[in-house]
């Protein structure tokens, strides 16, 4: 629905920013990493963004790259994996590094610093592949 976002960068808070389009401010769940990566306050930047509508909750969440974009549509396509712990696995390694994780079968890398490591099993690494493919 939300392809990107572009407008002036109005706060940077852990977990979220807040871009301001035309009066209307949106709240934008990011990695911190991510977040640290983008301009200043006061800059325009631009976010892609994930759209996320469920029953009792609508979220945005933001990426400063496709790449990132398309490797959190398919981590929360893995059954037991939710925005929370995709977005801390993009925090801990690039695009290409988890795609070169994944061909590999590379567990460890797949599952560090993710609080909670049994979401991401061989069994869940072979469903990723054949999304993937």
């Amino acid at each position: 629905m939300l392809a990107y976002i572009k407008g002036k960068l109005e706060m940077k808070m852990t977990g979220y920013i807040v871009i301001d389009v035309g009066g209307l401010g949106y709240k934008i769940y990011m990695s911190d990493v991510g977040i640290e990566k983008l301009g200043n306050l006061g800059e325009t930047v631009k976010v892609h963004t994930y759209y996320k509508v469920r029953e009792d909750d609508i979220s945005i969440f933001g990426f400063n790259t496709l790449e990132e974009l398309k490797m959190f549509e398919l981590l929360i396509g893995v059954s037991g994996v939710g925005a929370k712990t995709a977005l801390t696995m993009l925090a801990t390694c690039e695009p290409s590094e988890f795609a070169l994780a994944v061909i590999s079968e590379d567990i460890k890398t797949l599952t560090r610093n993710t609080r909670n490591r049994s979401k991401i099993s061989t069994k869940n690494n072979i469903r990723i592949k054949r999304q993937n493919k």
